[in-house]
């Protein structure tokens, strides 16, 4: 079994530069690939000079967003007949003991992704740890505080230790595992869809393919989502943005949705916007 290790970079070549060097001593680990998603700074310079018999180092022709760049390594993956794709953020950790666990799951069972239960970096479990899939109604209640508070309520599954793999609607997309075959055969991520939603989008077409997802609930990474997630306004503000047209997407494309309730969804999202704004301007006055 061909096991590559995909990881996309975005103006994080020292992060990016330590954590494929890493990776590349794991055994199973065959091939590390690095894409970078046409970063701004000198992140690509930087990283070619880690080309080496199992790092390589890649560089996308435009930064078309998560999707894009990993659908670009994963085809590149494809020229050394890879059957395991990890795919993992820059500011994701995890050791060679856990990655093993999930190579040995995908060996005794016929799930075509799968991955571990997500840590911060002070080793606690990310709440929710394992999520559920959204629906319409979903979508809508969350552009809502109070409707956020039920969601989250709902949305919380537990982990069941108990077993190997546990089935699961969805993966995060900080990391993950796929078949590459399957991954191939459904289409990979959606490249219409710049940030967000790229997992609900692929765990939706593995579910209509009739193929599985799953969590090892023994394996775990650490995800520092401090390095990824500005926390300024006007970046957490285009965030949400991104992320509710990624939503609208979903919901026309995958679900069907019809143009009034679309545009009910969209009304609801700017609300919520707005409510976001007015709510930064309170902390600002406070301060």
């Amino acid at each position: 079994m061909v096991v590559s290790f995909l990881i996309l970079n975005y103006n994080s070549a020292e992060l990016t530069s330590i954590y494929a060097k890493t990776v590349a001593e794991y055994k199973l680990v065959d091939h590390v690939i690095v894409v970078d998603n046409c970063s701004t700074d000198n992140s690509y310079d930087i990283l070619s000079k880690l080309d080496t018999t199992n790092i390589h180092v890649v560089q996308s022709e435009r930064n078309g967003g998560y999707s894009y760049g990993n659908n670009w390594g994963a085809r590149y993956s494809e020229r050394f007949n890879t059957d395991l794709l990890f795919i993992s953020n820059a500011d994701v950790y995890v050791s060679e003991e856990n990655i093993n666990r999930i190579i040995s799951a995908f060996e005794y069972s016929d799930y075509a992704v799968l991955s571990g239960i997500e840590y911060d970096i002070n080793n606690v479990i990310t709440k929710p740890p394992i999520w559920r899939m959204n629906t319409y109604v979903d979508d809508f209640a969350d552009c809502f505080y109070l409707g956020r508070m039920i969601n989250r309520k709902k949305q919380t599954i537990d982990v069941n230790y108990s077993l190997k793999i546990q089935n699961v609607d969805i993966v995060k997309g900080s990391f993950l595992a796929v078949r590459l075959r399957d991954f191939i055969d459904v289409g990979g991520f959606d490249e219409g869809v710049f940030l967000f939603c790229e997992e609900r989008i692929l765990a939706k077409k593995m579910k209509d393919a009739g193929k599985k997802v799953g969590v090892v609930p023994s394996a775990k990474y650490l995800h520092n989502h401090s390095v990824s997630i500005n926390k300024s306004y006007k970046k957490r503000r285009l965030q949400m943005k991104l992320l509710y047209k990624s939503r609208l997407y979903y919901n026309e494309r995958y679900e069907g949705v019809n143009k009034i309730k679309l545009l009910i969804l969209k009304l609801a999202m700017e609300w919520s916007l707005f409510e976001f704004f007015i709510a930064d301007m309170e902390k600002r006055k406070t301060k």
